[in-house]
């Protein structure tokens, strides 16, 4: 593995680490009820807090001058036909994905539209953290806010995580953050105009093998279930495409390398979405 995707992992690795103490500054073995002692934090609990926020892979497609693009998202029109509790689960991760997205782009009327149908989704799972009246009001109070509205955003999201880990919903969990994990990266994909290995934006895309790494212990953790068994083999299959980016030598990821898991992370977002 060459030392330039050496430093990229590591870089990586302390941008994780530094987002496990969560983003409001609780600490993580604080996140969890106070009557759960420390004991009784899963396995599935300690391995979701390393899985960052989309928003954060979206701030830096904002300062790397990407442009805003509304066919990106998956069009809230679709939500109707997720009918059972995993297309739902699922796809409350790609909303809120998008939410994160509209809100960094500074796109209030769609900010919203999204949390609209976000909180919608949220209410049929019986979501009540994350996605709440008092949500709602701070983002009619702030509708012409940007930066309050990615500050609410961004608070919907984690709360929405940290709620799922306290009622120990470990099969939604994995489910919400493959969807907004995918959407991110879908997006981020396509926000790459043309392919340069020295892209800022085909470098932070590389370096989300890492992170997909995690997310597949999550799986792991949370335990076996049939309906999830699909998904997570093609999860699999993804990482096995990220893991050939450690035997390159002279760069991060090559042309052919990123059209490998660009396709896969599209074939994949698009049946998530169906």
């Amino acid at each position: 593995m060459n030392m330039k995707y050496f430093k990229l992992l590591f870089v990586s690795s302390i941008s994780v680490m530094m987002f496990s103490c969560n983003d409001s500054n609780t600490p993580a073995e604080n996140i969890l009820e106070d009557s759960t002692s420390t004991s009784e934090i899963t396995e599935l609990q300690k391995s979701t807090v390393k899985i960052p926020s989309p928003i954060e892979l979206f701030s830096f497609i904002y300062e790397a001058n990407a442009k805003f693009n509304k066919e990106n998202l998956n069009s809230t029109d679709n939500r109707a036909k997720y009918a059972t509790n995993q297309k739902k689960a699922i796809n409350l991760g790609i909303y809120a994905s998008d939410l994160g997205y509209c809100t960094v782009f500074k796109q209030n009327k769609e900010t919203f539209n999204y949390f609209s149908v976000t909180k919608k989704m949220a209410d049929e799972l019986g979501l009540t953290e994350g996605f709440d009246e008092k949500i709602v009001t701070r983002i009619d109070k702030n509708m012409s806010n940007s930066d309050s509205l990615y500050q609410i955003s961004n608070d919907s999201y984690s709360t929405a995580i940290r709620f799922l880990e306290q009622q120990g919903q470990g099969n939604l969990l994995p489910l919400m953050i493959t969807g907004a994990w995918i959407e991110s990266v879908n997006i981020a994909i396509k926000s790459v105009d043309k392919f340069n290995a020295d892209n800022e934006i085909v470098i932070r895309i590389a370096d989300q093998g890492l992170l997909l790494e995690n997310l597949l212990e999550l799986y792991k953790s949370s335990g076996e279930d049939k309906n999830e068994t699909e998904l997570y083999n093609k999860l699999l299959d993804l990482q096995q495409s990220f893991d050939k980016l450690y035997d390159n030598t002279d760069e991060i990821i090559t042309k052919k390398q990123f059209e490998e898991i660009s396709s896969k992370v599209k074939a994949m977002r698009a049946e998530l979405i169906g």
